[in-house]
This record gives C-alpha cells, structure tokens and sequence, in this order.
C-alpha cells in the first residue's frame, strides 16, 4: 500500500501556486510604480535637454549636432524612456497594475527594503550620486561603470539584501570622493581607484551573497559584464567619433587617447 503521507496534498500544491503567483504580483506591482517614475524622470531630462542648442555658431563657424551638448543627454532620456516603456509593459501583462485579489489584502505589507517606495527612493538616490558626485569627479566611462553596477544589481537580480549593499557601497564611494576631491594628492587617479575599489568591493561581497544560487551568480556575472561594456562601447564613440567633450577624462579615457595617438602615430 501506498503511503497517504507520500502522496502530494492538492491543497498545498494549490496554496504554493497561489502564494508564488501572488508573490509574483506583488513584484509586478512594484515594477509598475518604479516604471513610472522613471518614465516622469526621463521626461523631464528629455524636457531639460531640448533646451540645449543643438547648433550654434563661435565666431562664423557653425558646429554640427553630433558635437551638441544636449546629444548625450538626448541619448540617455530616450534610452531610460524605452526601458521604463517595457518595465511598464511587463508589469501590466503580470498583472502588477491590477487591484490585489481579496484573498491577498490580509497579507503584510512588503517590508522596506522592498517597497515600491523604497525601490523609487533608491533608484534616485542612485540617479543623484551618479549626477552630483561620479561625473563631476570621476573617470566618466568608471563613473558610467559604477552607476550601472550599483543601479542594476539590486533590480535584476531582486535579492532585498542587495538594495543596503549597493546603497553602502554607492554613500562610501561618494564621502571617499568628496574627501579627496578636497584634498591635494600626490596621486593623479585617485579618485579613479575609489571607484574601482567600490565596484570590485561591492561585486565580491555580493557574490558571497549569493554563491549558493549559480542562476543569481550567472546574473551578477552578466551584470558586471553589461556594466564594463556599455561605457567601453558609448565613451569611445562620443570622445573620438562624435568629438563631444566628457566631464572627467580620467585613468580609462587617457588610456583610450594614448591608445589612439599610438594607432594614429603607426598609421
């Protein structure tokens, strides 16, 4: 005979489904209200940025649109656009703009660290060190790094305890940064290093974090990967293809120029 113990229990089959898929919805949700905030915060850099000329004049000569300040953040409000249009998008095909089931109303409110309030408040908390602190400070293809790490990791991955980790490691990077931007050092790249440090300090702890879930390693991974290779791919083509000025060339876009002086010189 068969044990009754052995055989499954539809009713718990049926509450884990439910509490998965209600779970689900849940995250869904807060996508929904970070997707438009984000949407209110890429309008409003599109907005700001068509103010910008796109062509003007010193003295008789006309410069191109491609060497316009208002490329790059062009650039960036339209990009942030698309990506919070198919946050939105999959937030509502999941059901996270619906009104919660009545069977899901007694449940707990979802703790801090994943709200949708705190998701909102962290995203710009991230946005505004990235403005205020990395670019007028930092490398602008390190700072680029940096921000995309910090901004990502917590969001794709979606484990709580990486929201503090990368709030932490972005605050320290910014207090490292102002305390030397303030002081005289005998080293040309320092604050260049702070940023290496934190996003090398940062990607270790987190993979510690999650070194018992391979799919949650292989995402860090990706995440790390997309974080170096999109500023290695943009910075490039706007410094020496669009001619457009960054705010600090520091250790990678002085290595990229000695690069091409050295490819210049041999061709």
């Amino acid at each position: 005979m068969v044990d009754s113990k052995q055989l499954p229990d539809p009713e718990n089959q049926a509450g884990a489904a439910f509490s998965g898929n209600d779970e689900l919805i849940q995250r869904r949700r807060r996508d929904f209200f970070t997707s438009l905030a984000l949407l209110l915060l890429a309008f409003a850099m599109l907005a700001k940025s068509l103010t910008f000329p796109m062509t003007d004049s010193y003295g008789g000569v006309t410069n191109a649109w491609y060497v316009s300040p208002a490329l790059f953040p062009l650039s960036i409000a339209v990009t942030l656009g698309l990506v919070s249009l198919l946050l939105l998008r999959r937030a509502i095909l999941d059901g996270g703009a619906r009104r919660r089931q009545s069977a899901s109303k007694g449940r707990s409110k979802a703790s801090f660290p994943a709200s949708a309030s705190c998701r909102v408040a962290v995203i710009m908390a991230f946005i505004g060190l990235y403005v205020y602190s990395f670019v007028p400070s930092v490398d602008f293809a390190l700072a680029s790094a940096l921000f995309l790490f910090l901004f990502i990791t917590p969001f794709y991955i979606e484990k709580v305890a990486l929201i503090p980790l990368t709030l932490v490691g972005a605050v320290i990077a910014c207090v490292l940064i102002t305390l030397l931007s303030h002081r005289p050092t005998s080293q040309q790249y320092a604050l260049d290093l702070v940023a290496i440090a934190t996003l090398l300090t940062v990607a270790t702890i987190a993979w510690w974090l999650l070194r018992h879930s391979p799919s949650e390693c292989r995402k860090l991974r990706t995440v790390v990967l997309v974080s170096i290779a999109v500023p290695l791919v943009l910075v490039p083509i706007f410094r020496f293809f669009l001619l457009v000025p960054l705010p600090v060339e520091g250790l990678v876009i002085d290595t990229m120029q000695a690069l091409v002086s050295h490819l210049t010189a041999q061709g």
